[in-house]
């Protein structure tokens, strides 16, 4: 039986008005350099930062400010 393996790629950047495409563009080529089953696993990446330039919606990509942040520990 064939399973999908899926692994979390996050990185935070504690500042202020951070472009979120720039970071992820350099965290999925980081991801590169992980050699857990590249051609099977199934990517999601989480950016941190105190706020954002913009929020971005795109697939398999999460994205939380400090007011997110805020909201979920209430």
């Amino acid at each position: 039986m064939y399973s999908v393996q899926k692994v979390l790629f996050t990185e935070c950047k504690w500042k202020e008005k951070v472009n979120p495409s720039d970071i992820l563009r350099g965290l999925k080529e980081k991801s590169k350099h992980v050699q857990w089953r590249q051609n099977e696993r199934e990517e999601y990446f989480c950016l941190m930062a105190k706020s954002f330039t913009k929020k971005t919606e795109e697939k398999n990509v999460l994205l939380f400010d400090l007011h997110d942040l805020q909201r979920l520990t209430r």
